[in-house]
């Protein structure tokens, strides 16, 4: 076994090439959602699973599969896993891969704020503390949503485009995705008034605000959103690139190594 640290962003994804040039069975990332991203992307076409320890701020990944968010016991359910072919999404023609969830408003911005500051605490209680600072600022915005053809319109609190259900430290923002499916999960929530937002916000750590009147959602295998002005873009909670975004759905491009 061998051991190697990251210390700066695109780390994950050289050393998991580097392993795989060197014949490891499997590469195990030992971190967060967006370190898990880096090395599936690493280990893109290669044949070599990657594997999961949760270490990170939010494991919502984890979430999703069924891994314990508990490193000992994840490690534990790692003896006994299996290679699983899962799906990714390619994000502007292979730019960026979310094995997770993609934003873009109000939850990358929330993103960004936690990036500005000391993760002195981890989970749910940092995402929110996140959220309600960043409620004071954010302002909707104007954007042109595509879902394999059919188009929306509008003034958007935000847009999240979903392999797996949550993020945010178990915001379960896409309820119904599945990592396996060959479909995306697009879930859309318009502009609505701060106090509205803060009444419903609890809804999504439960996976119930999808019958609020304000969100959209779709299912499909293709999707672009474009924005007047660029706006960041959330991948698998870090900020990457920036719109106008066209995202796809590679089915069961990634081999993971799961329970």
């Amino acid at each position: 076994m061998t051991v190697r640290a990251t210390g700066s962003p695109g780390d994950g994804v050289r050393l998991a090439q580097e392993a795989a040039r060197q014949g490891f069975d499997a590469v195990f990332a030992c971190g967060g959602d967006g370190t898990l991203s880096q090395v599936v992307t690493g280990l893109l076409d290669t044949g070599i699973p990657a594997g999961l320890i949760p270490a990170g701020t939010g494991n919502d990944f984890a979430r999703t599969v069924g891994l314990s968010r508990d490193p000992v016991e994840a490690a534990r359910q790692a003896l006994g896993g299996h290679a699983r072919a899962v799906d990714l999404l390619e994000a502007n023609g292979g730019v960026a891969w979310s094995l997770n969830v993609m934003g873009v408003g109000f939850d990358a911005a929330v993103a960004a704020r936690m990036n500005r500051r000391l993760r002195l605490t981890g989970g749910a209680f940092a995402y929110v503390t996140a959220v309600v600072q960043e409620l004071t600022f954010h302002r909707a915005t104007e954007v042109v949503l595509a879902v394999d053809g059919e188009i929306w319109r509008g003034q958007a609190l935000l847009v999240a485009i979903a392999n797996a259900q949550s993020y945010g430290g178990g915001m379960r923002i896409a309820p119904l995705a599945s990592v396996d499916d060959s479909l995306l999960d697009v879930v859309l929530v318009e502009a609505f008034g701060r106090l509205e937002f803060a009444r419903s916000f609890p809804r999504v750590f439960r996976g119930a605000h999808l019958t609020h009147p304000a969100v959209r959602t779709w299912q499909g295998r293709e999707v672009t959103l474009t924005t007047p002005q660029p706006c960041p873009v959330l991948v698998d909670g870090d900020l990457m690139g920036e719109t106008p975004l066209m995202v796809r759905v590679s089915p069961r491009r990634a081999l993971l190594w799961l329970p």
